[in-house]
């Protein structure tokens, strides 16, 4: 995370996650009556508050078309098993396999993100999870509609580091998950690294960012708009505009003024927009350019790459995800896909023939690493031992 503090949250958390590992559901009401209020009898929310939220028909129109568009999406990611006979007599296979559990974190408060429920539980779904929680601090009935649309009742109105500790180590009341998932503040973030030992979790996400790269014919208002919403997610955020055109650089500098977290620049060359791009590596990256396929080709490192549309697109309605990674994490990762919510499991198959073939590549190697026992192992088959 870019200057998010991380370090601090991490001290901050500490305690917390420590607290409720060791006291469980009385920890989790302690810090959510500290932190979100009065101190709550219980904290799972029921089934009658889920089946009776609502929203607006266009708002669930609207969820509904999101909530196909990513499965559509997700269905399309499914891994392939894969099955070699890498050596004489020994096949070596790698199925895909569903994770059991998932925890997943979803945003309320002043910014409340049912989409990314969407986001983490239909490609769950998808992979055939079992089983999903959800943590979501005062729960919005727009999250509660998502919810009972995609069949989840397993829903915990907690959030913050409590939250975290609860689904990775397990209370009374909530049973541990394999892996935690889901976009929050840094002290959310900090939470997941300290029980990354424990228990799997996504790309630690921070602050929004977007680059958006531009050419003369690009629309000065369109920047500006796309700059704008995404710097809309917080003063944290990171919005820059690089552009070849001085003109186009004036008229989107007048328009994103008011904004403290918006930047723009003119550079000399889209090559030199796309060198800054790369070495920032950002979560959103928009091409505003004539020929955007063949700047395309030199793009390695950006959470999600939007062309003729802006990035909003990708947050709502294109089925792609829109939990990406920040911070420069997009130089070696991606973001959330149906494999996040798989793992692979590796089967060796060996015939008698296979094994005797093996012990005379095992065994060299075993011996010239200091293990006589590994080679001891394979060697029996040949009547050595």
């Amino acid at each position: 995370m870019r200057g998010a503090g991380l370090d601090d949250a991490i001290g901050v958390v500490s305690p917390i996650v420590a607290d409720v590992r060791a006291r469980g559901d009385e920890a989790v009401l302690e810090w959510t009556e500290r932190f979100d209020g009065p101190r709550p009898d219980g904290f799972r929310v029921s089934a009658a508050a889920i089946a009776e939220a609502s929203v607006d028909d266009d708002v669930l129109r609207a969820l509904r078309a999101m909530i196909l568009a990513v499965r559509t999406f997700s269905e399309a990611q499914r891994p392939i098993d894969t099955s070699v006979e890498a050596a004489p007599g020994i096949v070596s296979e790698r199925r895909w396999l569903p994770l059991d559990s998932v925890g997943i974190c979803v945003p309320s408060g002043t910014f409340p993100l049912p989409s990314s429920l969407v986001m983490a539980a239909v490609p769950a779904l998808v992979a055939g999870v079992r089983r999903i929680a959800v943590v979501t601090p005062t729960p919005v009935p727009a999250t509660l509609v998502v919810a009972r649309e995609l069949g989840l009742d397993e829903v915990y109105a907690i959030g913050g580091a409590q939250a975290v500790a609860a689904l990775a180590y397990g209370t009374a009341t909530i049973e541990a998950v394999d892996r935690i998932v889901g976009p929050g503040n840094a002290y959310v973030t900090a939470a997941k690294l300290l029980v990354s030992t424990r228990v799997g979790i996504d790309i630690p996400a921070g602050p929004s960012e977007v680059i958006v790269i531009a050419d003369g014919s690009a629309d000065p208002h369109a920047c500006a708009a796309d700059l704008l919403a995404q710097a809309e997610h917080g003063s944290d955020s990171e919005a820059l505009l690089l552009s070849t055109d001085a003109m186009l650089s004036d008229r989107v500098s007048k328009l994103v003024a008011q904004y403290d977290n918006v930047s723009v620049e003119t550079v000399a060359s889209l090559a030199q927009a796309l060198a800054r791009s790369e070495a920032f590596a950002p979560e959103h990256l928009e091409l505003h350019v004539a020929d955007p396929e063949a700047l395309l080709t030199g793009v390695r490192n950006a959470g999600s790459v939007f062309i003729g549309g802006s990035a909003v697109i990708g947050d709502y309605a294109a089925g792609a995800t829109h939990v990406l990674p920040t911070g420069g994490l997009a130089r070696s990762s991606g973001g959330l896909g149906l494999e996040t919510f798989m793992k692979p499991l590796q089967v060796v198959r060996t015939t008698a023939a296979g094994a005797e073939a093996a012990a005379r590549v095992v065994g060299p190697i075993a011996r010239a690493e200091g293990l006589p026992l590994h080679a001891a192992a394979a060697e029996r088959v040949l009547g050595r031992a």
